[in-house]
């Protein structure tokens, strides 16, 4: 089974957030089906070249591009 991603939006308490830009507005429905971590690095690097994609910092990569933005593997 490959690793998979999803990203979600979520509020400084943990809660869900939907108002605002969605990741899936950038990373398209992969952010809600999965994707792996080489293709949401290539979307993230894309937009902030800047970025340090390193692997131990998975989760985090997405908060690149909006600071509520976290993935979390996806376990279904």
């Amino acid at each position: 089974m490959n690793d998979l991603w999803i990203i979600e939006c979520r509020n400084p308490d943990g809660t869900l957030n939907f108002e605002g830009p969605q990741p899936e507005d950038v990373f398209g429905f992969g952010a809600i089906r999965g994707m792996t971590d080489d293709a949401m690095a290539k979307i993230v690097y894309a937009r902030r070249p800047d970025a340090i994609l390193h692997g131990s910092e998975i989760a985090n990569w997405p908060s690149y591009i909006n600071l509520g933005w976290k993935a979390r593997r996806k376990t279904w």
